[in-house]
């Protein structure tokens, strides 16, 4: 199983006591360089030190957070071995512009960088940055046809596509990338017609789950049947997929300390709704005590998901923690592609 951390950006954590001064940064002139991006970079240089090979770098356009695919081109030139995966909208950025931008990142950074299809479930960001389409199949047929756009930009030298949302007349994009055919491409859907877009197109597909991690059985019984489903749809195409989980890791001695830091979070989300897509990763519920934790990483494996993407908190000392109490129990390939295999759980 891989391991993969998010980017520490204001809408894709819970602010702690050490990220909220540079996240308010962010929102104020001067200052120098930038310290939520100082804070990142140092995040990232420190994961990859314990064998994390992934990182996602979230899209808020209307929030305070860096720009994801200036901040993965920064943070390329900071890190050495890390994966460095920008989120990108259909409908707010141009397919053709996300490929020369895409192959551009994947040459400075040697390789590493990999691109997550976001399809949008905030009109009034695409409002003001793009253009939303309120129908849902619409939405989707766009981010298929996005990917189509970029796929063929990327491997063809003579590029010819008349669809619904995109025309491209003898495209194509000088600069290749390091890696053949392409970057990878990630996606996350919840519905069928998102499902099939990432069956066709994408390698790795973020399973889906109850939101509310005390629905944890519930939601293992949905990731193992939608998996089976994507499964039977790639199997049909001749394709293979990967499959990655968003989760929000919080340890403690007890379950039950753990459970009530998870509590927190939802009592927080209440009153700021800013939290609402951090907090999402609760629901993978790899809250509670070491043993608990493993317990559940090592179902997780079993069921065929092969990358955590992880946030902690408070984020760095979440990080350490992990780092001290799960990290010695798996085994770390330390290649530049490095892949965790479980060691036995502690009793």
């Amino acid at each position: 199983m891989r391991l993969g951390i998010w980017t520490p950006a204001p809408l894709s954590m819970r602010p702690d006591a050490v990220a909220q001064p540079a996240i308010d940064a962010l929102t104020r002139h001067g200052g120098g360089v930038d310290k939520n991006y100082l804070y990142a970079l140092d995040t990232l240089q420190r994961a990859e030190e314990l064998g994390f090979s992934i990182s996602l770098i979230a899209q808020r356009f209307l929030g305070p957070d860096l720009d994801s695919w200036v901040f993965a081109t920064a943070l390329a030139a900071g890190t050495k071995s890390i994966e460095l995966m920008a989120a990108v909208h259909p409908g707010i950025m141009d397919p053709r512009i996300a490929a020369k931008m895409g192959a551009s990142i994947d040459r400075i950074s040697g390789g590493r960088f990999c691109v997550n299809i976001v399809n949008g479930g905030r009109p009034h960001e695409f409002a003001v940055f793009g253009e939303w389409i309120e129908q849902s199949e619409a939405r989707y047929r766009r981010m298929h046809e996005f990917i189509k756009v970029m796929k063929g930009m990327w491997t063809s030298d003579d590029f010819n596509f008349d669809g619904e949302f995109y025309k491209v007349q003898h495209g194509t994009v000088p600069t290749k990338s390091v890696r053949e055919p392409h970057p990878p491409i990630f996606a996350a859907s919840r519905v069928d017609e998102g499902m099939n877009v990432v069956a066709q197109e994408c390698d790795t597909w973020f399973v889906n789950y109850n939101k509310d991690f005390h629905f944890h059985d519930e939601s293992l019984k949905r990731i193992e049947t939608e998996i089976g489903m994507m499964e039977r749809r790639t199997r049909e195409l001749g394709r293979k997929m990967n499959y990655g989980i968003n989760a929000v890791m919080l340890l403690a001695d007890t379950d039950e300390e753990a459970v009530a830091i998870g509590e927190g979070y939802l009592d927080q989300l209440k009153v700021d709704p800013s939290l609402f897509s951090a907090s999402g990763g609760l629901g993978a519920n790899l809250i509670g005590s070491p043993k608990t934790v493993l317990e559940r990483i090592k179902r997780y494996e079993d069921m065929g998901i092969g990358m955590l993407m992880l946030q902690f908190y408070p984020f760095r000392q979440g990080l350490e923690v992990f780092a001290q109490e799960i990290l010695p129990h798996l085994k770390v390939d330390r290649g530049e592609r490095a892949r965790l295999a479980l060691d036995a759980v502690p009793v």
